[in-house]
């Protein structure tokens, strides 16, 4: 027998090698092609007229082997039964090569059954109604010669065709939508199926007919002599209800069909009532129908609405609370709760009483149910103090309540914040006793106001001035809130003739790049003794005989400049014209990156990106906008008055997903400087910043069916960043494959299984093997098709099956059903399951000896005892900024592949978590979420959720399980919204230091005005000096400062210095220089410093302090100038010399050896000589994530040494982690950009832990190459033994071979010097038990197998 498989071997290994088209074959086939019924015989003759070495047939079934001798032979199937079968006859010729013919064979079937239905209806038709017909065509192939057909009576209505590529019997449906007229009463709708398989195919081609659908079409009741009155009711649910229906001809009776209120056949009336009192039924029928003395039965169905008014109605708002910002987007809720029928429901949205937009809906839910509905505002200032609302309206028709039941929800009354906004820039004020210059403007929050003329010499904050107070000129009034500002310009003039100063300005505004060249021409048309122009830049002298003078500048590099056209006029006073003048510069860079984040993103989680726009200027002028690809995404505007350069950062918070890895951010920087700007606006761009996002896998389909071919491959192959492991498993794989595709010729028809898995989860598929014979599926048909059972709940399941059989039965650990040979459907059922790893199989022997099987997929689950929160080494306040750890520990569930622990802040979803563990049994799971608050989430509530999403065949809606709040109390220093603020001397202003902090501040203050300790956080102005005052608010946590320039309402209110720059930051020994500059008439100014100083000097306006090597730590230079008026005046220019560290160094405090798992300890930084220490920030960080920082608020100017600690408790995954600190100098927008990091070498950790399975029982199947493994992470690395009443040695080996041992619980224990886990292994045979039937096929083959040996 072996001999002969060798030579058959030797047969067909030529055909590897086939070559030639069939043009050069010299083969003919008769007939070309062949179309065969499944299981009916074929022939197919093969023929040439050449010589050759040998011909033959190749096929899985009806093979001819090589023949010499013969030019014709003949492949014959008495049964066909493969239903894709490639037969092809090849040729030796004698030349030595070889060619080959295959023949098309197309297998058919024709179907077992062709019916016809109508979709979700019973009963008669409407007319004018639209309703669904469905036609049902069972076991048919192949299906792509298959044409559905649709006829009333003999008319053609409608046909389908398929493009599917399926070989094997397949079902199709077909529907079809008809709206049925009187005419269509008593007519006849029949589907049919035809297969036309081509002229090779039988003829006519075979066509098989539903039976007829006899459609009865009910129309007006004219033509049934029933009348209803009411014709229709709406019934409030619980209320009740009656109906009469007449008639006026001779009838045999007449009745009521109806669920509630039935009024059985009555011969003798001509009128009867259906009457309810009390109707709780949503979705009644009533019918009142009569039968005719003709003998013909007819009928008028009552339609009956059951309605309820809605419990509430509400309105809030979405993630939001607190005042509105003009212009933003913002979303309003309106929740609707128990209202039927929806159909009949319009949720509308009032402004006041104005309708703003209106939702209705058309589900078809009869029962009560829960609405809510969205409305996107876009509020303006208008819309300050408005009262937004919603109404639910059931409008249930002519034949319901009237008016409609209308319900409200309470109003939402909306507080809008805006800025400043006047409704004209400019405006012209003859002077007058009873005129006002009044800027008042509406603003929420109330403006404040400033006025800035040359005519003005005090510093005025209300919002009108009387023009009789006033000299004719300019009067700038800003109106000033947090949302930004607003100017008008008051042109006053007088009465007389000089009410208008006769210069025009070409052009009237200008700007200017920094150090670029401008030009501006004043022009007269009057007579005048001089005109000129002023200006601290290109000042052109007094000229008497032109009409027409040039301001000009080659080089302009003063930031704030005021440049105005001046004339004498021959009649009347002096008056002047001021040009606007704008200076600008570009950034130097823009750039763009992550906050506190490097490497790959997670989809789903929130990152920070940070856009840093450098040196640029005005700020006010600037758009900062966001851009994914080539999309923006959002913008950013300025209201600051800088007019020098500053420095620039925004923000925007993304949450990537999959769609994104790969994606490029960018941000843009925009100056757009108006119509006198460049054109276009500048434009600077930041590198593009490409984001890597890291996923899991996750297949587009669930499950898919393959037939087993030579060229078909199971691909499991799917998209995730990191890129997936592959596993494989089946009751047909003996091996471990790790590819993501396997060749389906390899394979036994089943199920197969590909999970593919990367750190951030799984995905799993199933593949349904087929294969092409007769016996490609088994015909065993599950309801349901998997069960969800809760553990000690009750289950049953069907097994059906429609062939001739000799047995057939469950095999399960618990509720098997022996083999039955005379049933077609069996059962498995349990009442009380209580195993949590079942695998019940149904099985069939059929009747040609082979026998199959179809497995049931049960989960059984459990939803947890409890579900917690809590802080990780950690308890009392947080610290604003610092990082910490929550745990939310969810105790004893199953399966925990199926759980989701959400985190929210609030209502918000913060994070959500899955898992990829195939315990079965119950297990408790711990969660965390890594939280860095801040003052805003002082009193926030944390939760977490534990929810069982078990599918379509669990419990609905899935079960979820939440953790008590946590009330986080946040611990943060005082911060001003303000660093500067400028107050007028009053006796009803006050200095107003009060600021937020936890704990509440002590404050203290400073001044070369004061004399006493002042405690308190408010001082009233009027009791104080004109100068400066500094406030400190100090708490635990750290200090703020804020400092109050107090004016007088005289004409010394401020000094006329200017300091460029107004701030120096320098490297101790370190040059620096500043210059001081006044614009106004003086005896004498200088610097007084104890480096640098300058002696007065007379006949100069701009004077420099400059020191080439600064080695003084506590240096206050100021600069004074004596005034004409005899008065002194100076300027003190904030100095803050800094020294970077010699050295940062970390260590361990009183520890040397490795670190255990869950103590306690504590690292120490140390930085050495570093100044000054209010500036310096030590940062912990572990690998390359932040942890913890710490500042300092000493204020000490001189070099200091600072030691930092930080406390941590390791543990398994820490172990070789590597810490370190950082020590960061922010020494602010002046000081070095960016801000100095000096950092420790790296801190290499060593953890000892103990051993900890990540299952406590894991279930294997007794396989030849299947092992029992142990093996565990640990430190130092553990021992192993292995218990169970199987095993009579000692195994101190993490890993045995399931082949070896006897079905059992094996227990296995690891252990190290910081304790053991254990971990039990449930070892099952493979396969069901053998039948009688199986024993007997395998004692045949056995005898057989003998009797050739």
């Amino acid at each position: 027998m072996f001999q002969h498989f060798i030579v058959y071997l030797f047969a067909v290994s030529p055909l590897v090698s086939l070559t030639g088209a069939e043009a050069e074959c010299p083969l003919q086939l008769n007939p070309q092609r062949v179309v065969v019924r499944y299981g009916g015989s074929v022939e197919v003759n093969c023929n040439t007229s050449v010589l050759h070495k040998g011909m033959g047939w190749e096929a899985n079934e009806g093979i001819v082997p090589k023949i010499i001798n013969q030019n014709l032979i003949t492949w014959r199937v008495s049964e066909l039964i493969d239903w894709d079968i490639k037969p092809f006859c090849y040729i030796n010729t004698n030349d030595s090569k070889q060619c080959l013919i295959e023949l098309p064979v197309t297998v058919y079937k024709t179907p077992d059954s062709v019916s016809i239905s109508t979709v979700n209806h019973r009963g008669p038709m409407k007319e004018g109604q639209q309703y669904e017909l469905q036609c049902d065509v069972h076991d048919v192939a192949p299906v792509q010669y298959l044409t559905v057909k649709w006829y009333k009576g003999q008319t053609l209505l409608h046909q389908t065709t398929f493009s599917d590529t399926d070989k094997t019997p397949v079902n199709k449906t077909v529907t079809l939508l008809i709206r049925p007229d009187r005419a269509d009463d008593g007519a006849q709708y029949r589907c049919e199926a035809e297969l036309d398989l081509g002229a090779e195919g039988p003829q006519p081609s075979p066509k098989y007919s539903s039976e007829p659908l006899n459609v009865e079409v009910y129309c007006a009741e004219a033509e049934c002599p029933l009348q209803l009155n009411p014709q229709r009711v709406v019934v409030r649910y619980g209320g009740s209800v009656e109906v009469n229906c007449k008639t006026s001809v001779l009838h045999r009776g007449m009745g009521w069909e109806a669920s509630e209120g039935a009024v059985p056949k009555i011969i003798n009336q001509n009128l009867i009532t259906w009457k309810v009192i009390n109707l709780t039924e949503w979705d009644i029928f009533p019918i009142c129908y009569i039968n005719l003395n003709k003998g013909a039965q007819c009928k008028v169905e009552l339609p009956v609405t059951v309605y309820k008014t809605p419990d509430s109605v509400s309105i809030s708002t979405v993630n939001h609370r607190g005042p509105m910002i003009e212009g933003q987007q913002y979303e309003l809720q309106c929740d609707v709760h128990d209202v039927a029928p929806v159909q009949y429901l319009t949720v509308k949205w009032y402004k006041g009483q104005t309708l703003l937009n209106q939702t209705t809906f058309s589900d078809t839910d009869k029962t009560p149910v829960n609405k809510t509905v969205t409305l996107l505002i876009r509020p303006d200032r208008a819309d300050d103090g408005a009262q937004y609302w919603c109404e639910a309206e059931l409008d249930l028709g002519a034949e319901g309540p009237q008016p409609s039941p209308k319900y409200s929800s309470e109003p939402l009354n909306v507080e809008v914040y805006y800025k400043p906004q006047h409704s004209s820039s400019t405006e012209t004020i003859i002077k007058d006793d009873k005129v006002m210059l009044d800027c008042s403007v509406k603003a929420n929050p109330a403006p404040d106001y400033t006025w800035s003329s040359d005519h003005l010499n005090l510093n005025i904050s209300s919002s009108v001035i009387e023009s009789s107070a006033l000299s004719p000129g300019k009067y700038t009034c800003t109106a000033t809130n947090s949302l930004g500002r607003d100017s008008k310009v008051f042109i006053l003039k007088s009465t007389g003739a000089e009410a208008e100063c006769p210069l025009q300005l070409n052009p009237q505004r200008v700007v200017v790049r920094y150090g670029g060249s401008v030009e501006v021409n004043c022009k007269t048309s009057v007579l005048h003794k001089g005109m000129g122009w002023e200006a601290s830049e290109g000042a052109v002298p007094k000229i008497i005989n032109q009409n027409l003078i040039t301001w000009r500048v080659s080089e302009l590099t003063e930031w704030d400049m005021f440049p105005f056209c001046y004339i004498n006029p021959n009649e009347g006073a002096q008056c002047e014209v001021k040009l606007p003048v704008t200076i600008y510069k570009t950034p130097d860079s823009v750039s763009i990156s992550t906050v506190n984040h490097r490497g790959p993103m997670i989809e789903g989680q929130q990152y920070e990106l940070q856009c840093d726009v450098h040196d640029v200027a005005p700020v006010q002028y600037l758009t900062v906008k966001w851009y994914k690809g080539q999309t923006l995404l959002h913008q950013t505007t300025f209201s600051d008055t800088d007019k020098t350069p500053v420095n620039k950062t925004v923000t925007l918070l993304i949450r990537p997903d999959r769609a994104d890895d790969g994606a490029q951010y960018w941000c843009e920087a925009e100056l757009d400087l108006g119509a006198e700007g460049p054109q276009p606006s500048p434009k600077y761009s930041s590198e593009p910043l490409n984001v890597e996002v890291y996923y899991k896998p996750q297949h587009s389909s669930s499950t898919e069916t393959i037939i087993k071919d030579d060229k078909v491959m199971l691909d499991c192959s799917v998209k995730a960043n990191p890129a997936p492991d592959y596993t494989w498993s089946s009751d047909h794989l003996n091996l471990n494959i790790s590819s993501s595709v396997i060749e389906s010729s390899a394979l036994s028809p089943g199920k197969y299984t590909c999970t593919a898995t990367n750190s951030l989860g799984r995905d799993s598929k199933v593949f349904i093997l087929k294969s092409t014979g007769a016996e490609a599926e088994c015909p065993l048909q599950l309801n349901p098709q998997r069960v969800v059972v809760r553990y000690g709940g009750s289950v049953e399941v069907n097994c059906k099956t429609s062939v001739l059989h000799r047995g057939m039965g469950w095999e399960a650990s618990e509720g098997a059903v022996p083999m039955t040979k005379n049933q077609n459907l069996i059962t498995w059922r349990v009442i009380n399951l209580t195993e949590w790893d079942i695998f019940p199989i149904c099985y069939i022997n059929l009747n040609k000896g082979a026998q199959c099987k179809v497995e049931l997929p049960v989960t059984v689950y459990k939803t947890p005892d409890s579900v917690s929160i809590s802080t990780v080494n950690h308890r009392g306040p947080m610290i604003e900024g610092q990082q910490y750890e929550l745990q939310c520990d969810v105790h004893d569930v199953a399966p925990v592949q199926y759980l989701t622990v959400k985190w929210y802040k609030g209502q918000t979803l913060l994070n959500q978590t899955t898992f990829s563990d195939t315990d079965k049994t119950p297990v408790n799971k711990t969660v965390t979420l890594l939280i860095r608050p801040d003052r805003d989430d002082d009193g926030a509530q944390y939760r977490c959720e534990a929810e069982l999403d078990l599918g379509a065949e669990g419990p609905q809606p899935s079960p979820k399980y939440s953790s008590e709040p946590l009330n986080v109390e946040v611990y943060y220093k005082p911060q001003h919204s303000s660093s500067t603020e400028t107050i007028i001397k009053d006796d009803k202003v006050m200095l107003d230091c009060s600021v937020k902090a936890n704990p509440a501040p002590d404050y203290t203050w400073s001044s070369d005005h004061l004399n006493l300790n002042i405690s308190s956080s408010v001082i009233e102005s009027s009791a104080l000096s004109p100068g400066k005052y500094t406030c400190t608010a100090t708490n635990s946590l750290g200090r703020d400062s804020k400092v109050f320039i107090l004016k007088s309402t005289g004409a010394e209110a401020e000094c006329p210095l200017q300091l460029n720059p107004q701030r120096v930051v320098v490297r101790y020994g370190g040059s620096v220089e500043v210059n001081c500059k006044t614009s106004v008439l003086h005896k004498g100014m200088g610097w007084e410093a104890s480096e640098g100083a300058v002696p007065k000097i007379i006949n100069q306006n701009l004077i420099t302090w400059r020191v080439s090597e600064l080695t003084e730590w506590d240096i206050f230079p100021f600069c004074y100038i004596n005034l004409n008026k005899g008065a002194q005046c100076e300027v003190k220019l904030p100095v803050t010399v800094y020294k970077t560290p010699d050295s940062v160094s970390i260590s361990t405090v009183n520890h040397t050896k490795p670190m255990i798992e869950g103590q306690q300890y504590e690292l120490q930084c140390d930085v050495h000589d570093v100044a000054p220490v209010e500036y310096l920030t030590v940062k912990w960080y572990k690998n390359q994530t932040l942890i913890n920082e710490t500042t300092f608020s000493d204020t000490d100017k001189t070099p200091v040494n600072k030691t930092v600690t930080l406390l941590i408790r390791p543990n398994g995954n820490d172990n070789r982690a590597q810490y370190r600190c950082e020590a960061e100098l922010d020494l602010g927008a002046e000081g070095p950009q960016p801000s100095p990091k000096y950092s420790s070498k790296s801190l290499n950790v060593e953890v000892y832990y103990k051993p900890r399975h990540s299952s406590s029982t894991e279930t294997i199947i007794k396989d030849v190459k299947g092992v029992l493994n142990c093996t565990v992470k640990a430190n130092p690395a553990p021992d192993y033994t292995w218990s169970s009443d199987h095993l009579n040695l000692n195994i101190s080996s993490s890993v045995i071979k399931s082949s070896a041992l006897s079905p059992g619980k094996y227990t296995c224990t690891a252990s190290n010097i910081l304790g053991r886990d254990s971990k039990v292994f449930i070892l099952k045979s493979t396969g069901i038990r053998p039948t009688f039937w199986t024993v007997l096929t395998v004692f045949q083959l056995s005898v057989a197998l003998i009797s050739v040996i």
